[in-house]
């Protein structure tokens, strides 16, 4: 039995990788530049490649490396012939030497090579190092490699190659030679990808290869490789239908439906859609990349087409998905947080929001660790009450909570502002005239409750000092949202964390649930001499934020 060595399968990016200047796609500037140094014997002896991934740094290195050394020039190109260029292409000389500087970048491996630069090419005309990746070096190794840089041996050519010229020391860069390589564009990258398929007698939708060199964003390198695994799953024709499936995307109707229940408010339709996506084995981050493309394609034709009414719904999902964090691991992850992108603040509707108490508000046992008391009046004054203003003044120290009127009681007669009242507050322009007039109303019955409040909460020791120091200054629905000075906006850290407690004191008084939201505003607090509760907490706060940096401090007499 006669036994044949199977010739091994090489990646399609390094099989067509470009071995001439002629070869390169995309780069004109640069390979010109190239050319003519080339031509006229000009080429630094440091040279820096820069660009994104994949669009043939490395490539061009090498074929600069070939030119210096190639005995039959065309045209500053070289010939891809010659016994130079054969062995800079197969990696048979040792006058050519690649660094991957990722994995070499301490000291000791710069001090090798520096070790061998004073030693003469022994099968080339001049000798090249290549540092790929260059900007990973250590600073020692920089400093250690500075001075061959500057001046190296008369027949030693150095060429870097990185994706961030910004981790170069200044002093480097001021030596080098710097050439910037662009993206590619989708049509190059077709190019190219047809033009493989045809030499390989392989057949594709142009479809299915738009998306390959669309997916690749502008690199090369990444639209081969894709191209390598479709040519190895499909046996005959490639579909649009197998780069979906190989990449894991979703389909362009599901990507739309998803990004119309994203404008539209429509969560139940946007929940179903990723569902369906989830059993199909759709990758959401990917979903994610789709949608914000789809997102910026239709706010540019929105512009084009002058479609003012629709922009300002399609900038707002835009803006929800750029909130989102796909890395995030974290409780729910990537799912919840396209699940929370598709509610607006109208998306559930009236249903959805908890419906106000008419009449006398009960006050309710507050569970652990909030423990109940008997709700004791607590006084105010002009100076306490929040900026904020509202349509009706709240009393001064009720007791309990006082009746709220009923929707359908007359309106009073709009009565002169007295001095020590707030004015009412404006409301947006856009707010519609019932939702402003339920918000204000609700956020009267929240000042009036406001003393109950803040006595049963100040029953929790920790909870004092937080709910002393705040004040309500709007609600939306069944959410609340509390002020805390500028000058102490630590607090409002401390309550975030205890804002399941506040939450409880708030709808046991009220009479039902609400939500907290804490923020720093510049609200105007009552004077009062500080409590020994108060002193504690304060001071373990600072304790907390500055743990090391406090010092000792002695009193002044």
């Amino acid at each position: 039995m006669v036994v044949t060595d199977a010739v091994p399968h090489q990646a399609l990016y390094r099989r067509w990788r470009a071995q001439t200047f002629a070869q390169i796609i995309g780069q004109d500037a640069v390979v010109q530049t190239l050319r003519n140094a080339v031509r006229a014997d000009r080429v630094s002896h440091a040279v820096l490649f820069v660009g994104p991934r994949g669009t043939g740094k490395t490539s061009l290195a090498r074929i600069l490396a070939k030119a210096l050394n190639c005995t039959d020039l065309n045209d500053g190109d070289a010939c891809d012939r010659c016994d130079a260029c054969v062995s800079i292409r197969e990696g048979t000389t040792l006058d050519l030497v690649e660094i991957d500087a990722a994995s070499n970048r301490g000291i000791e491996a710069v001090r090798e090579l520096r070790e061998r630069l004073p030693y003469p090419p022994g099968q080339l005309r001049r000798k090249v190092y290549i540092l790929d990746e260059a900007h990973q070096l250590t600073k020692d190794a920089w400093n250690a490699l500075l001075k061959s840089i500057e001046e190296p041996p008369p027949f030693v050519n150095f060429m870097f190659a990185s994706t961030e010229p910004s981790g170069f020391p200044a002093a480097i860069l001021s030596r080098l030679q710097r050439y910037d390589v662009r993206r590619l564009t989708v049509a190059e990258i077709e190019g190219k990808l047809t033009h493989i398929l045809t030499s390989d007698a392989r057949d594709a939708e142009p479809a299915a290869v738009h998306l390959i060199a669309r997916l690749a964003a502008g690199g090369m390198r990444d639209a081969e490789s894709m191209l390598d695994q479709l040519l190895s799953a499909a046996p005959e024709r490639i579909t649009e239908g197998n780069v979906r499936d190989l990449l894991g995307l979703a389909d362009a109707e599901a990507v739309d439906s998803f990004v119309t229940a994203l404008i539209t408010g429509d969560p139940a339709a946007g929940i179903g859609l990723l569902d369906a996506l989830e059993e199909r084995g759709r990758d959401p981050r990917t979903l994610l990349d789709q949608a914000v493309e789809v997102l910026r394609a239709r706010l540019i034709a929105g512009l084009l087409a002058h479609a003012d009414a629709e922009l300002p719904a399609i900038a707002e999902a835009a803006r929800r998905l750029a909130a989102i964090d796909p890395t995030r691991s974290g409780i729910g992850g990537l799912r919840l947080q396209l699940e929370l992108a598709l509610f607006t603040i109208g998306s559930a509707g009236a249903a959805g929001r908890p419906e106000r108490q008419s009449g006398p508000l009960p006050t309710a046992h507050v569970p652990n660790p909030v423990v109940a008391a008997d709700v004791k009046p607590v006084a105010t004054s002009p100076a306490t009450r929040p900026r904020t203003a509202v349509s009706t003044p709240a009393p001064r120290a009720p007791a309990l909570a006082p009746e709220v009127p009923a929707p359908d009681a007359p309106d009073q007669p709009d009565q002169p502002a007295k001095p020590d009242q707030p004015t009412e507050r404006a409301a947006p322009a856009d707010t519609p005239p019932a939702t402003r007039a339920a918000d204000d109303s609700a956020l009267a019955e929240l000042l009036a409750a406001w003393p109950a409040i803040v006595s049963q909460l100040s029953e929790n020791p920790p909870t004092k000092p937080l709910i002393t120091r705040c004040r309500p200054v709007a609600i939306d629905g069944s959410v609340v949202t509390l002020g805390f000075p500028e000058e102490q906006a630590f607090l409002k850290d401390a309550a975030e964390r205890r804002k399941g407690i506040i939450e409880a004191g708030i709808g046991a008084v009220l009479g039902r649930e609400v939500g907290v939201r804490c923020v720093v505003a510049n609200v105007e607090l009552a004077e009062s001499a500080p409590t020994q509760e108060d002193a504690a907490f304060v001071l373990a706060e600072a304790r907390r934020i500055f743990a090391d940096d406090l010092i000792d401090v002695d009193e002044i007499d």
